[in-house]
């Protein structure tokens, strides 16, 4: 009989292993062939006489197979599991993980898109370790990955593929939807479309659109995103915002209109509050706003600071707030968080009005009596003939 010594070597260097991999077959060879059995067919053959002639042997080489008997059963019960190595090499593929897959789901996926040799090279791994989980998005991700660098790549957030939309405070909502357009490759009137009724979106506008509406922040988006999902989604941002801040859904639309006035006017943080202050004590003592801002969104002339004689005496302009008292009929752009804290709650004080005496940097004075604001206006006029450069914003 051999000794334990010869039955360790035996059992310790079973054929097959450390054997060099069978070259991988090219991906569509892979993924059109047909599946390796779940078990080796002669493996098991062998096992199984194997397991008889112990058996027949007698007690003495029974207490062998009590010392190999398992080790001896899991060689022979391995699964023979195609799988590539490394990190993969182009072309890309992009994986959907839906929301609800499971790892199964994904591991099928992974092998049909010849992401990875095999289902079950990804499989074992998800059993393995039960902690592993994916993240619902769109990945990008490599041909001819190894189990282990295709899940680490599901698991990267640097592989999803996201739309990323970024709208800044202050732009109007066509500009917007130019900018979604651009980013999301979406026609142009496909978005114009989806503005076109604010009451789909559960906003009631007196002035009959969604300016104002779009909050301005970084979004992003799922790939196939639709010029409805995108509004919808921006339009929710804002009914958030306005409920956090404990505005009643009544004031939304006047809160937005005074918020999307301040934005325009002011620059900084402190100005914001001051200006919001200005359009207040207006509005509550019937003062025109006097807005240029509100003029400038009717006209569309944004090259210049101010406005003509001509535009200011102009009555068919809903938005002009020279000849109309009170707020305009909607916003006239896109107020962000601050402007619309503003617009809540406004700075203390007595003022009337305001110009910015430097248009470079945005220094603005504050006045409570008009002939303190002539004053102020000097200085603006001043700094206006001080140069050509300077000219040039006035």
């Amino acid at each position: 009989m051999s000794s334990d010594s010869d039955f360790d070597k035996i059992f310790n260097t079973l054929p097959g292993e450390g054997a060099a991999s069978a070259p991988l077959r090219p991906r569509r060879e892979v993924r059109d062939a047909p599946r390796p059995p779940r078990r080796n067919v002669a493996k098991r053959v062998f096992a199984g006489i194997s397991i008889a002639v112990l058996v027949l042997a007698g007690t003495g080489v029974w207490l062998l197979w009590n010392e190999y008997g398992t080790r001896i059963v899991n060689y022979f019960a391995e699964e023979d599991v195609a799988n590539f190595e490394g990190g993969g090499a182009e072309p890309v593929i992009e994986i959907v993980v839906s929301p609800g897959d499971i790892g199964e789901t994904v591991a099928r996926h992974l092998a049909d898109e010849g992401v990875t040799a095999s289902f079950e090279a990804v499989y074992e791994l998800l059993l393995q370790d039960p902690t592993i989980t994916f993240q619902p998005g769109t990945y990008r991700l490599l041909t001819g990955m190894s189990a282990d660098s295709a899940i680490a790549a599901l698991r990267d957030p640097n592989n999803r593929v996201q739309i990323e939309i970024l709208l800044t405070e202050g732009i109007t909502m066509q500009r917007a939807l130019e900018i979604i357009a651009e980013k999301a490759s979406l026609p142009l009137d496909s978005l114009t479309e989806a503005v076109s009724d604010p009451a789909a979106y559960g906003i009631d506008s007196p002035s009959g659109n969604l300016e104002g509406y779009l909050f301005p922040a970084t979004y992003r988006f799922e790939p196939g995103a639709t010029a409805t999902d995108i509004v919808g989604r921006m339009v929710d941002e804002v009914k958030s915002r306005l409920s956090d801040a404990g505005i009643p859904e009544e004031d939304w639309h006047t809160t937005l209109t005074l918020a999307s006035i301040v934005q325009r006017e002011a620059r900084f943080e402190d100005d914001f509050y001051k200006a919001s202050r200005v359009f207040t004590n207006r509005l509550d003592i019937g003062m025109p706003l006097q807005s240029d801002a509100t003029v400038t969104y009717w006209t569309g002339k944004y090259d210049s600071a101010s406005t003509t004689d001509a535009d200011r005496a102009d009555e068919s302009n809903p938005y002009n707030t020279y000849v109309h008292t009170g707020l305009p009929i909607g916003p006239i752009s896109l107020p962000g968080e601050l402007a619309i804290d503003a617009a809540v709650s406004p700075a203390e004080g007595d003022w009337l009005y305001f110009v910015s005496v430097d248009l470079r940097t945005g220094e603005t004075i504050f006045s409570e009596t008009y002939a303190e604001h002539l004053r102020a206006v000097d200085i603006w006029l001043s700094w206006c003939r001080e140069s050509d450069e300077n000219g040039a914003y006035c």
